[in-house]
């Protein structure tokens, strides 16, 4: 089973290319769908990898996969004038580079959350008859994985943020169990 895992953490790349593209070409009801999809496969690649009795080859790529869901939303944002490209290049580069170099996950989860936080606000407006669907799946998701949210994502968020103005060191790779 722990193959069923890596091949939906796979999945999350070719979707968020789809969505950068979908994005960056204003077709966000696609975007939307595909998004939704992307948040599914990674609540249940991660809980079908718990479930299996082998550890996944993809498991320690998982955060970098949702990573590249936020940047593939901030380069489409760009691309359709959405966004200032030099917002884009320096959130990226600060701090998608900074997880990249110390190895800490809170600055790219601040990228994502950038990237979702312009990302929803363009649907509400542009989208009136689609925007609700992702909140409506947010719920949805935290029910099916809610203690992974509050025993790993959270404490990794707020270790990391801890972190932040100590002489960091690349000593642990941005997996956020490692990090809880």
């Amino acid at each position: 089973m722990a193959w069923v895992a890596d091949v939906l953490t796979a999945s999350r790349v070719v979707l968020a290319l789809v969505i950068g593209i979908s994005v960056g070409a204003d077709r966000l009801d696609v975007a939307i769908l595909v998004l939704m999809i992307a948040w599914l496969t990674d609540t249940l690649d991660g809980m079908i990898a718990r479930a299996s009795s082998g550890e996944t080859k993809l498991g320690d790529w998982d955060f970098r996969v949702d990573v590249s869901l936020g940047i593939a939303i901030l380069v489409g944002l760009a691309v359709a004038d959405r966004i200032p490209v030099w917002l884009v290049v320096a959130a990226i580069a600060l701090l998608a580079g900074w997880t990249w170099i110390t190895g800490n996950p809170a600055p790219a989860m601040l990228m994502m959350a950038l990237a979702y936080g312009w990302f929803l606000p363009v649907l509400i407006v542009d989208k009136p008859n689609f925007w609700w669907m992702p909140f409506a799946v947010i719920p949805v998701l935290l029910l099916l994985d809610w203690r992974r949210f509050f025993t790993v994502i959270l404490p990794a968020f707020f270790k990391g943020m801890a972190r932040i103005g100590d002489d960091e060191q690349p000593e642990v790779a941005p997996v956020l169990d490692r990090w809880a």
